[in-house]
């Protein structure tokens, strides 16, 4: 959507749901001392449309979904399957200081890898913004650096780990005094000369357009919270809840970080390669 809006209200960060990926976010912008606005899509006939479409797609915005478009022209999205689990576990890397952080040579396959595996999975989400002040540079070793948020920990219930999770984001959220606000269905970015600026969402009282200083979270509906590929969650071992990235990628996903070598190895065989990745290793 471009246009000269009327904003109903600014903030830092804008999160188009109360998933996973939308919770973890606020509350590293909260944490930090900066304003959110969450929004919670309500049962309804269009947030079930948007559910079966996927958070990555929008649909019935031009602007948004040409922005979308361009950041997958090298991905065939309907030929992507779930890789992973649906709560990744990775063993924790050692954070780089500023000062050894080494200035990653671009590699394109490993941008597009790691956005094909972000966009089937239920945690992933897509930033406006490549840069992220709540990050830290970490090297997780096989010259793998990600930005990497730490939340907080928890123990996950194994047989519904995302769901569990998601509770549990819940209440840190609800202690920090973040409510996220309901709505009918995220309806597209906003943008000013090509640049992401806010986004507009449908409410019981209208449309309400809310502006972002630094970036829009868009994720997936809250109402897939619960799992479908849960086995490799290690049940009774506290796990660090954490926001993961690529340098120069807008993709992420929440995964569940863990210094136990044996607890990581559980989760190793679903670190596999994706699918759907059309450009080669050049």
């Amino acid at each position: 959507m471009s246009c000269d809006p009327d904003w109903d209200d600014e903030v830092d960060v804008v999160c188009t749901d109360s998933g996973v990926a939308g919770l973890a976010t606020a509350i590293s912008a909260v944490d930090e001392d900066s304003e959110v606005f969450i929004a919670e899509l309500q049962s309804s006939s269009a947030s079930l449309t948007t559910r079966r479409r996927g958070w990555f797609a929008v649909g019935g915005d031009v602007d948004t979904d040409e922005y979308l478009g361009e950041l997958t022209a090298d991905i065939d999205i309907t030929t992507l399957t779930q890789p992973d689990a649906d709560l990744p576990v990775r063993l924790a890397g050692e954070p780089l200081p500023p000062r050894r952080r080494p200035i990653p040579t671009f590699e394109g396959w490993r941008l597009r890898e790691w956005a094909s595996r972000c966009i089937p999975s239920p945690t992933g989400y897509l930033y406006t913004q490549v840069t992220d002040w709540t990050s830290v540079t970490v090297d997780c070793g096989d010259d793998e650096l990600l930005k990497v948020t730490e939340i907080g920990e928890t123990t996950p219930d194994p047989a519904r780990p995302i769901g569990s999770v998601h509770e549990w984001l819940v209440a840190e959220a609800l202690a920090r005094n973040v409510s996220p606000y309901p709505v009918a269905s995220f309806d597209g970015l906003v943008f000013e000369e090509g640049v992401v600026v806010g986004a507009t969402f449908s409410t019981g009282r209208g449309s309400r357009m809310i502006r972002a200083r630094h970036g829009v979270l868009i994720c997936r509906n809250t109402t897939d919270a619960d799992s479908v590929l849960g086995g490799l969650v290690p049940g009774g071992t506290p796990l660090r809840v954490a926001l993961v990235g690529k340098e120069a990628s807008r993709f992420g996903r929440l995964e569940l970080l863990t210094s136990d070598v044996e607890a990581a190895a559980m989760a190793r065989p679903s670190l596999g390669h994706a699918g759907g990745v059309t450009a080669s290793k050049s």
